[in-house]
């Protein structure tokens, strides 16, 4: 067995290693628990069910398919034809979606305005003048 001496010792401890002072602070998790016990199905109850027609819980994302088809382009002059097409479709479509806003914005004013009527002559109504003293 070799010996360390005094000299080796102290190059050894002044070499930095990968993790030597790696500390990560990570998060606690102070919530209570969400899980329920005895929920999970095994794998062949999860077959026999599906084989009976028993739906589960589980969330099926269906493909998005769009009416537009994207031309096969050859030429560069196609492109930016195609490039102006959907531009003036998007600036039509964000016109569109503007109207439908200031439409319900309008709507909800007046319906806020209609409310605040209301509420200004029920509190008319309620207003008890006093008989004998002029004002």
């Amino acid at each position: 067995m070799k010996k360390h001496s005094q000299k080796t010792k102290k190059l050894t401890s002044n070499l930095r290693k990968q993790f030597n002072n790696y500390t990560f602070k990570g998060e606690t998790n102070t919530l209570p628990s969400q899980t329920v016990p005895d929920l999970t199905l095994s794998v062949k109850q999860l077959l026999i069910n599906h084989s009976r027609g028993i739906s589960s819980d589980i969330s099926i994302n269906e493909p998005m398919y769009f009416d537009t088809e994207i031309p096969i382009i050859d030429d560069i002059t196609d492109l930016d034809a195609f490039r102006e097409d959907l531009k003036a479709r998007e600036k039509a479509l964000s016109l569109k979606i503007k109207d439908e806003n200031d439409k319900l914005k309008a709507k909800q004013q007046k319906e806020f305005e209609d409310s605040q009527n209301d509420l200004k002559k029920q509190t008319e109504k309620l207003e008890v003048k006093p008989k004998g003293e002029n004002l």
